[in-house]
Formats: structure tokens, C-alpha cells, sequence
């Protein structure tokens, strides 16, 4: 059977490691996998009529839905085939089912659940009894419970990513190898779908796969796909002190290249920064999300102190590890000081790069029934927009809202020019109206904009990939003969 997954820029702005994950098991039991990039032109339906997919699959977030739900009926239209919906949207928003076009969706960890479906319909056979999907078979609505969450020996016995999927996309030219060490997540932030997902299926949330087997990847990343540079995609890759004890001085002696992974301030000591240093890590991500203590403890559910944070990011730099501050504006009971304090906190901590975004309430995380209850959120999926740096959902209720909203389009500017920023906060003390102060922003953001035409030459804080991944992209490519699909080799059959 053949299967198209639908991509857009934003999923590819990275490696789709879900996606890659159940590719790998189709094409292992003989299916062949294919996938198109709808922002590549607006030609996306003939290239499906092209293909001639029996299945269209798309890994649908709740700020993307919307128009891949456009897209999928366009398709419909024009071509027969079935329509699979996976990723953090039907998990939330099961209900969705019952939209025009969507006959299925997976409401967990796809990888099984998506082979049993497509072997199903390939030898005819009625699916809709499969555990973590739920079906729409001419208008009769099938929902089946979730199966557990895939353990750690079930992670380490799944074949690795099928990086032949994105070989057609600007992200294979990166030479940068995206993986996932383990999966999930401990922490309850109000502002993310965590505390939510784990409660979806029965088993455990937060597992780690073994060091034996992610170091088996790594090496054939290395040595078969030729990567300059490793993108650890966990979501807090420092969660587990006796596994980065075996893992990193094995990184280190057996693969050896630079890379990224994601911290937390409060799990950062010197053991392990330094560990992290030996094994080869240039670049940290943090999530600061604001500068205030109170909104950051209380509202975002992130128990860490600015003197933490301060802390983690001064070991990291005496260790050569420059940090990435990962922040939010427009937080319930954000004000115009905190959105600032944000800004304070990334350059006294000297956060080498930033990731400035605006608050998304996604309906049933805790922050995003906060705002429909206290902030004037109409809870309409529509409202949330596709990009995070866009701005605010417009229904959404804060005290001077207008300038906090400039303050976080021109936080880059800041950044990267701390004595503007000076100079701003002084401005916004003296100016005598809300208006002026308005306006005076207006003209910053514009001084932003065009600076951004220069890239991180302009804006430095801007994010931009390491010097040698430029020069990668740059340079001839390797020449890299199509991969069968991978897993790691037991000792056993070795």
C-alpha cells in the first residue's frame, strides 16, 4: 500500500522524527512511503494525483489543523484515498473525527496502530476495531481506547527513522542528524500539553531509550548519512544522571560531534555541564519563558528562580556551552514590566541566541482554560495563530496589550542591541501618553524588520545555525545512495 504524508515548511523547518519513525515500520512490512511539501507550490493536489497515494496522513498540531483541514478536503476532491490524521491535534480534539474528509485519526503513539490500519485496508479488511484510532466509515463514528505508551524495550526494538522521507527537502541539506534519545516528559507547565498527554494512554510517560541502542543510531547517522552535527529532540534531554553517565563519555569516545540538546535551569549542576562539555555539546536550549518570578512559578507552573537560571547559564558559558533562551509574552498577567523583565533576564544571562514567541492558549491545557475563563479567550481554534511569533489570539484580554505585543516583536532587537534597549525602557518611562509610547515601539519595530532583511548579521540574536552547518549547506553535498531501513544490529545476530 502507499502512503503520502503531507508536510509544510513549518514541520520541515526540522527533521519530522514522527513521521520518520512510522515510515520506517511501513517500509519494513513492504508498504512504500512518500511525502510532499504543500509549501514547495500551490500544485500540491497534481503532485497527489501524480503519486496516486491509497493514503494521505498528516501530523496535524492544533495551529496547523485549519489549513491542512483545507488542504485534505482540496485533495479529496481530486483524488480517491484514504485520510489519517495523527499528532498532538487528535489527541486534544478527538471530537474531530467528525469533520468533512478526516476517516481516521490516531489518538497515541502511531507507529503500530498505523501498520495495522494500512495492512488492513491493503488485504480489505475492516480496520475500525484498531486500538488508538478512531473512525468516520460513512458518517458511522467508531472510537477504540488507546493502547499503552511503547516501553523502553519496545522503543529500542523499533527500526531507526526513515531519513529517506525528507531527502527531497532543503532540511537533508543541514547535515545535522535529528533523534530522540527517549520520549516524554515529567513536568506539569500550565502553558504545555504534557500534563495532558500522559494521561492519554496507560504505561509510562517518560521513557529513555537504552545508551546501547541511540548510540547504534548515532553511528549510522555518521557514517552512512555523513552528518556534521547531532539535534538531541528530547524534551529535556538531562532528565536521567545515571543514563548521561553511560551515554555522553560513550558519545564522546564513539561519535564525537558537536551538538544541541534541551535543559532545565533547576536540573543544571557542574557535573552536568561538564559532561556535556566533554561529550561535545556547543549549544544549550533553555526555557526561560519570563523574566518575572511570579508569573514564572505561579502561572507557568516553571519552579525555577531567575538566580537558577542566572546560575545554569553562567555554568554552561565557563564550560564553552553557549545557551539558547526559549521565552514567551502575553502570558496571563502579563504587564508591560514583565514583558521587559523578560528581555532583562536573556541579556543578563548572555543567551548567545533567543527564541521569542507569543502565548498560544490551546484549549484544555491548564492556561488555556485560564484565558477562557479570566481573559477573554473565545476558545476558538481559528483564533490561534500558525506561527508562534505572529502575535497574540485576538480575542484575548491584557492591560496594554497593544505595547506588550511590540515589546515581544522587537525583543530580538533588544537582544542584540542592549543599549537600545536601555534607552527603551528610559522611553517608556518619560513619554507622557500610551499613544507615544505606541508609536515610539511602531518605529522600533520597523528599525527590527529591516534589519532582519541583513539575517543574524543585523539581528545576531536571531536563531541561526552553527558557522560549520552553514558552510555544509554551502558546500558540495556528499554523494548519498538511497538507505534501506535501519535498526540497530543485536550482539547476538552480530
Amino acid at each position: 500500500m502507499h502512503v503520502t504524508f503531507i508536510f509544510d515548511d513549518i514541520i520541515l523547518s526540522h527533521q519530522p522524527l514522527g513521521a520518520s519513525y512510522i515510515s520506517a515500520v511501513l517500509k519494513e512490512h513492504g508498504h512504500r512511503v512518500t511525502a510532499i511539501n504543500v509549501d514547495d507550490g500551490p500544485d500540491y493536489v497534481e503532485k497527489i494525483k501524480k503519486l496516486q497515494p491509497d493514503m494521505v496522513a498528516f501530523s496535524a498540531t492544533t495551529s496547523t489543523w485549519p489549513r491542512y483541514s483545507q488542504i485534505n478536503q482540496e485533495i479529496k476532491r481530486e483524488h480517491r484515498c484514504f485520510s489519517l490524521v495523527g499528532g498532538p491535534h487528535p489527541q486534544f480534539f478527538p471530537k474531530m473525527i467528525e469533520e468533512e474528509g478526516v476517516d481516521a485519526i490516531c489518538t497515541g503513539e502511531g507507529e503500530y496502530p498505523t501498520l495495522e490500519l494500512v495492512t488492513a485496508l491493503e488485504e480489505g479488511r475492516d480496520p475500525t476495531g484498531i486500538d488508538t484510532m478512531h473512525f468516520n466509515v460513512g458518517g458511522k463514528i467508531t472510537r477504540n481506547a488507546a493502547r499503552p505508551f511503547l516501553g523502553k524495550k519496545e522503543l529500542d526494538n523499533l527500526p531507526f527513522p526513515d531519513r529517506e522521507l525528507i531527502r527531497d527537502f532543503a532540511v537533508w541539506k543541514q547535515r545535522s542528524g535529528y533523534i530522540m534519545a527517549g520520549r516524554g516528559c515529567p513536568y506539569d507547565c500550565t502553558f504545555c500539553f504534557n500534563h495532558v498527554s500522559r494521561d492519554l494512554q496507560d504505561g509510562r510517560w517518560t521513557r529513555q531509550r537504552s545508551a546501547e541502542n541511540v548510540i547504534a543510531e548515532l553511528k549510522w547517522l555518521k557514517e552512512t548519512y555523513k552528518v556534521v552535527y547531532i539535534a538531541f529532540q528530547d524534551d529535556t534531554f538531562i532528565l536521567n544522571r545515571r543514563w548521561l553517565r553511560e551515554f555522553l563519555p560513550r558519545y564522546r569516545d564513539e561519535i564525537g560531534l558537536p551538538f544541541i540538546c534541551n535543559i532545565r535551569a533547576d536540573l543544571t549542576d557542574e557535573e552536568e555541564a561538564r559532561l556535556l562539555s566533554e561529550a561535545g555539546c556547543i549549544r544549550v536550549a533553555m526555557g526561560i519563558e519570563s523574566g518575572d518570578d511570579e508569573l514564572r512559578r505561579k502561572i507557568l507552573a516553571k519552579n525555577m528562580s531567575t538566580e537558577q537560571i542566572i546560575k545554569a547559564c553562567d555554568l554552561y558559558y565557563q564550560h564553552g556551552i553557549h545557551v539558547i533562551g526559549q521565552n514567551m509574552f502575553g502570558v496571563p498577567g502579563e504587564t508591560v514590566e514583565s514583558a521587559l523583565a523578560t528581555i532583562d533576564l536573556n541579556i543578563r544571562c548572555r543567551t548567545r541566541i533567543n527564541l521569542f514567541s507569543f502565548f498560544a492558549p490551546y484549549p484544555g491545557t491548564k492556561l488555556g482554560e485560564m484565558c477562557e475563563q479570566d481573559y477573554g479567550f473565545s476558545g476558538d481554534l481559528k483564533e490561534i495563530p500558525r506561527e508562534y511569533y505572529h502575535g497574540l489570539a485576538p480575542s484575548i484580554k491584557l492591560e496594554n496589550r497593544e505595547l506588550i505585543e511590540l515589546i515581544g516583536h522587537c525583543a530580538h532587537l533588544f537582544a542584540s542591541y542592549p543599549r537600545i534597549f536601555q534607552f527603551t525602557k528610559y522611553m517608556l518611562k518619560i513619554l507622557p501618553s500610551y499613544r507615544l509610547k505606541v508609536e515610539y515601539m511602531k518605529w522600533l519595530w520597523w528599525m527590527k524588520r529591516e534589519l532582519v532583511k541583513k539575517g543574524n548579521i543585523g539581528l545576531p540574536s536571531v536563531w541561526h545555525p552553527p558557522q560549520f552547518i552553514v558552510e555544509a549547506i554551502h558546500n558540495d553535498q556528499p554523494n548519498i545512495p538511497i538507505q534501506q531501513i535501519a535498526r540497530q544490529v543485536s550482539r547476538e545476530a552480530a
